[in-house]
């Protein structure tokens, strides 16, 4: 994968961390989704983490930007 795509999974990850934990700071975000294992201690998405964001971007019953979840 490239390093763009790497990026683009981290930063959605986190922007999902935010979101569930209802925190601004992204280090909150990160630090949600390091211990769920959605990104690995250097701050790369996991297989785990960039299944979900796949999942969350082609589905239909979950609005992109409410991230509805649980």
């Amino acid at each position: 994968m490239s390093a763009m795509t790497n990026f683009y999974f981290t930063e959605k990850l986190i922007q999902y961390g935010r979101k569930k934990t209802k925190s601004k700071s992204n280090d909150v975000g990160l630090e949600y989704c390091i211990y769920l294992g959605f990104l690995d201690q250097r701050g790369q998405a996991t297989d785990a983490g960039k299944n979900l964001m796949q999942l969350i971007d082609k589905s239909w019953l979950v609005q992109n930007e409410d991230y509805a979840l649980t």
